[in-house]
């Protein structure tokens, strides 16, 4: 399952039409004592909102285990935590302003769909998200006549409860 969200945001809230939400409202919908069709199945969220206002200067740098009750070999059983299998792969950290160009969209979106058209039927989801951290914290800068706004970077965020690799 996966579900992509680009809007407005705040640390926590997502914008919709009829006003901001908690994030962990919507995805605790899929949580695995809520939607039991998903238990032990990936759920990803791609999330590009603005997660507060700071914004990133940029430093110049130098160089399940089972348990043996009811278990058999033939049906084994074991219980995961209801919060397992999820993967958020945000925009930005906590706290900051997640950037866009009014051209091309936003330096997150444009980074994902890029590598994974270029490795996502090679590469595990974790190495493909941290290729595209890698190009959002190094091709990416803020342009603006407004010296407050300019040269700017941003480095996203993946929080990962993944309990198996996850190839394409």
């Amino acid at each position: 399952f996966a579900c992509i969200l680009l809007s407005h945001g705040e640390e926590g809230l997502i914008y919709g039409t009829d006003g901001p939400m908690a994030i962990k409202t919507l995805t605790a919908l899929f949580r695995g004592d809520k939607c039991k069709s998903l238990v032990g199945k990936p759920k990803l969220f791609f999330i590009q909102a603005c997660r507060g206002s700071e914004f990133d200067e940029g430093i110049q740098t130098d160089s399940g285990p089972a348990n043996d009750t009811l278990e058999t070999d033939a049906n084994p059983r074991y219980k995961i935590p209801v919060e397992a299998d999820f993967l958020f792969a945000y925009s930005t950290v906590p706290g900051y302003y997640s950037w866009r160009n009014p051209g091309r969209g936003s330096w997150f979106v444009q980074s994902l769909c890029s590598v994974l058209n270029e490795h996502g039927k090679q590469l595990e989801i974790m190495q493909i998200l941290t290729r595209v951290n890698y190009v959002v914290a190094t091709n990416f800068e803020s342009q603006s006549d407004d010296p407050r706004f300019s040269e700017k970077k941003q480095i996203p965020c993946v929080v990962s409860m993944l309990t198996k690799e996850l190839y394409f």
